[in-house]
Parts: structure tokens; C-alpha cells; sequence
């Protein structure tokens, strides 16, 4: 008898004792059988993503070849298959290689900011970014060209960077090369009371610590930026030399940080060691995504040479050729369809 609270193992009908029994955390068996469900679920996907995988190959055989480029060249699966439905969509061209289509399409999708539209109108700006990224480096390279068209009286150099050893020795260096001081900041006090004092600088650069995008020291920092420095303008410092998940967190977390409108979005982005990095495509793929605009590109440790404006149409091509001295890397045929099962299992609901 169902009605009966006997059969469900309960001595008394109470709401109480009723509400309490249908409460009772999932056991062992349960978690087994969710767990269980989850790989059926997952082995599911997989048959489907290999299907439709296939399927492409036979019906479009130049999207099935652009999702192969853009793959291996570090493209997210996201990305991959928004270039391939576009290059789908435009046709067939027999004229043209698949690889120049894929280079046609991407390069309208990065933004680029022109340096002197940021720096002319003056300003405070501070560079973030991860430990290692060469944010001192390309401080020192915008710095020297601010003196050539402002002057030496124009610009000021601040750095919150204490926590590395020698690491105020080295912008130290780069500025007595230039002819201009650097000033240490303890708090936010403290910059905000040096900011007061250079009011007569038309161009302040402020070199950050560089930190973990996850260690506590980063909130910190931001704090001290939010609190001496309001109305500070925010470059993000990339390396091309950084995976496209860690890219991708870097990004996120910076964006988080912010705590008011004014500081909400970065303006821009320097990418940094493209000489050093086999490929590209991640950074690029997350300027893409995220809609952050590209002012410089580094490409050396040479001050200040080694830094140009952003160029569009080097970068799509850069990122589509990745440097390698063998295959090995590139993603065996038969894992394709597992590195766009959710690109893939998309298309299948959609058509």
C-alpha cells in the first residue's frame, strides 16, 4: 500500500518525518548511477561528434580542411567553427588557396587601436599583466618613443613593483638611458599623492607587479590603482608564448577585478615574445572572442626597436602559419571530432 508510510520504512505519518525522508543525501549507489549516466552521455556525444565529423569530410571538404588549419594553428573549437561556417557561407573559390580565404576572414575580426589616439590626449596608464610577460620591457620601448614626441619634461615613469628582486633596478636602467626618473609606490596613498605632484606631465606610465591572474596580490593591486588612481586607463600586457586556457583566464580574471565603470574595461593590449612563440593563434583567437582592441606588437628585447603597431594583416597571416620544424604536434585525424565535440554536437542540433 503506497499510502501507507510503512511501506516507505517510516513508524509515524508526520509532514515532519515525511519532509525529512525525502531529504536524505544521495548515497553511494545514487553518485554510481549519476556517474554511470554521465559516461553513457559522454560516449553518446562522442559517436555523434565522430558522425558529424565524418559527414563533413564527404559533403564539404574544404570546411572539414579550414577546421583542420585552424585547429592545429591553436584557434578555440568556438572560433574554428564560426571561420568555417563563413567560409562555407561565402562559396566555393577555386582561385584562391583555403588558407588565404581563412586569412581574408579573420583579419577584419581583430580590432586594433591607434597608439597616438591613446597617448596624445595624455593620461595615466598602467600596464597589467602575469609575472614574466615582458611588461617592464614594453614600458621601456612606448616609454622612449613618448620622450622623441613629447619630450623628457612630459613624462613620468611609476612603478608598484616590489616584489621582485631587481626588478626597479631594470626600469631604472631603461630610464636613465632615456633621461627620465622612476618613482616607487607603497599604497595608494602614495600614488595618489605623486600623481598630485606631476600634474605638469602629459604622459604617466605605471609598470604593475606582475603576479599570478589568481594570487590575492593581484585584488590587492587593483585596489591600489582603483583607490590612488581613479581615472587610470588599463593595457594588458600578453605573452604569444602563453596556452590558450591561460590566455583565456588572464582575461577574465583582470576583467573581474575591475570594481567601478571607469575601469571596467581595458582598453587595449600589447602582445609581447611573437618571436619567441611556434604559434599564435591562442592570443589572437582571445583579442578575437573578448573584443580587445591591439596597440603593439613585441617582437625582441631590443629598446626600442623591437615594437610596432598592431598589423592586421601579419597577424591573421602569422597566426595561420604556424612555426614548426615537424608534424608531430598537429592533432591526429582521428581526435578531431573529440577537439570539437561541442562545435560538432551544435551543428547537429541546428540542422
Amino acid at each position: 500500500d503506497f499510502s501507507s508510510p510503512t511501506s516507505f520504512g517510516l513508524t509515524q505519518a508526520t509532514p515532519n518525518v515525511q519532509t525529512k525522508a525525502t531529504e536524505v543525501p544521495a548515497g553511494p549507489q545514487v553518485e554510481k548511477l549519476l556517474a554511470e549516466f554521465s559516461a553513457v552521455k559522454q560516449l553518446l556525444q562522442t559517436h555523434l561528434s565522430a558522425r558529424a565529423w565524418d559527414d563533413i569530410q564527404v559533403q564539404s571538404s574544404d570546411k572539414a580542411e579550414a577546421l583542420r588549419i585552424l585547429l592545429n594553428a591553436g584557434f578555440s573549437p568556438q572560433l574554428c567553427g564560426e571561420l568555417a561556417d563563413e567560409l562555407a557561407a561565402s562559396g566555393p573559390d577555386t582561385n584562391t588557396r583555403l588558407v588565404d580565404r581563412l586569412q581574408k576572414l579573420l583579419e577584419p575580426k581583430i580590432q586594433t587601436l591607434d597608439p597616438l589616439s591613446v597617448f596624445d590626449p595624455g593620461g595615466i596608464f598602467a600596464f597589467i599583466g602575469p609575472t614574466g610577460v615582458g611588461k617592464t620591457t614594453a614600458i621601456a620601448k612606448i616609454a622612449a618613443r613618448c620622450v622623441l614626441r613629447y619630450g623628457r619634461d612630459q613624462l613620468a615613469l611609476l612603478t608598484t613593483d616590489t616584489f621582485r628582486i631587481g626588478a626597479q633596478e631594470q626600469l631604472k636602467v631603461y630610464a636613465k638611458i632615456i633621461g627620465v626618473p622612476v618613482v616607487t609606490l607603497r599604497d595608494s596613498d602614495d600614488l595618489a599623492t605623486k600623481l598630485s605632484s606631476m600634474k605638469d606631465r602629459r604622459v604617466i606610465l605605471l609598470d604593475t607587479a606582475g603576479v599570478s591572474q589568481r594570487d590575492t596580490l593581484m585584488l590587492e593591486q587593483a585596489k591600489l590603482l582603483l583607490e590612488g588612481a581613479p581615472s587610470l586607463k588599463r593595457i594588458l600586457v600578453m605573452s604569444s608564448t602563453t596556452d590558450l586556457r591561460t590566455q583565456e583566464d588572464v582575461i577574465l580574471m583582470h576583467q573581474m577585478a575591475a570594481q567601478n565603470d571607469a575601469q571596467k574595461a581595458v582598453i587595449g593590449a600589447i602582445i609581447t615574445k611573437t618571436d619567441e612563440a611556434a604559434q599564435i593563434g591562442p592570443v589572437v583567437d582571445c583579442l578575437i572572442r573578448h573584443k580587445l582592441p591591439l596597440m603593439f606588437l613585441a617582437n625582441g628585447q631590443r629598446v626600442p626597436e623591437d615594437l610596432s603597431q598592431a598589423n592586421t594583416a601579419y597577424l591573421s597571416h602569422r597566426a595561420l602559419h604556424p612555426r614548426t620544424i615537424s608534424g608531430r604536434m598537429d592533432i591526429p585525424e582521428e581526435q578531431i571530432s573529440v577537439h570539437l565535440m561541442d562545435q560538432l554536437n551544435d551543428w547537429i542540433k541546428n540542422s
